[in-house]
């Protein structure tokens, strides 16, 4: 496998694993991506505390293991893109954005940034706030982007349900962006766990997206059970 192998498959619509590592460790990155089955790690700058030269050292140890490393940044600023972007990333994840025109203007932003190798990085945006999910055939159209990832969470927050996606309001939302981006041949990622994460691609989420200290606390439980047997 190698790092453009995850672009590849959002850009076909194929299942894809992208793991928040949540630590800003390389030597936990190097873990993660040598247990297997993952395609991309994810660095949050937008909610984790990463500083730029851990997320050149992270990068550097996924690539070891041929695992393309993406950063989540924290706006959509130029600069901020720019700055990620510098440290030779794989890709990013773009929060924040409400219309189209945001989008647009991010992409263009990280063409800027890789003029010689723009086709090798993977292009993610957040759809996360009830005005994008309006705008949603918008930002459909916008070229160059290899994934539309629904942020639950805060669409359910901008939706008045405090975050809480359970909902049925946010479910029929998020049920019915999903098959939008599906009918116009798109890719959509979807924050999953390991008790949902059928129902979310049978919904149509080819990108799953999840965090590594889930799957920490998951193993431990089990583990505590087992010794507790």
């Amino acid at each position: 496998m190698t790092v453009y192998a995850f672009k590849s498959k959002l850009r076909d619509c194929q299942t894809a694993t992208l793991v928040n590592i949540d630590y800003p460790s390389a030597t936990l990155t190097n873990f993660v991506c040598r247990c297997g089955g993952i395609d991309a790690v994810m660095i949050d700058c937008e909610q984790g505390n990463p500083h730029f030269q851990d997320i050149e050292h992270c990068t550097m140890a996924a690539r070891l293991n041929g695992v393309a490393a993406v950063v989540r940044v924290p706006s959509a600023e130029p600069w901020t893109i720019e700055r990620h972007m510098m440290r030779d990333i794989d890709g990013i994840v773009v929060p924040r954005l409400d219309t189209a025109a945001q989008a647009a203007q991010a992409v263009e932003d990280i063409k800027y940034c890789a003029p010689k190798n723009f086709a090798e990085k993977s292009v993610i945006i957040q759809i996360e706030s009830a005005q994008a999910v309006e705008e949603l055939d918008g930002f459909l159209a916008v070229p160059d982007i290899d994934c539309f990832f629904l942020g639950a969470v805060d669409l359910a927050k901008s939706m008045g349900c405090g975050g809480d996606y359970s909902r049925p309001q946010v479910v029929d939302t998020l049920c019915r962006a999903l098959a939008r981006i599906r009918e116009r041949g798109k890719c959509a990622g979807f924050l999953v766990s390991d008790r949902d994460v059928a129902v979310w691609r049978t919904r149509g989420a080819p990108m799953l997206y999840t965090h590594g200290h889930d799957f920490l606390r998951a193993g431990l439980c089990a583990g505590n059970e087992s010794l507790g047997s």
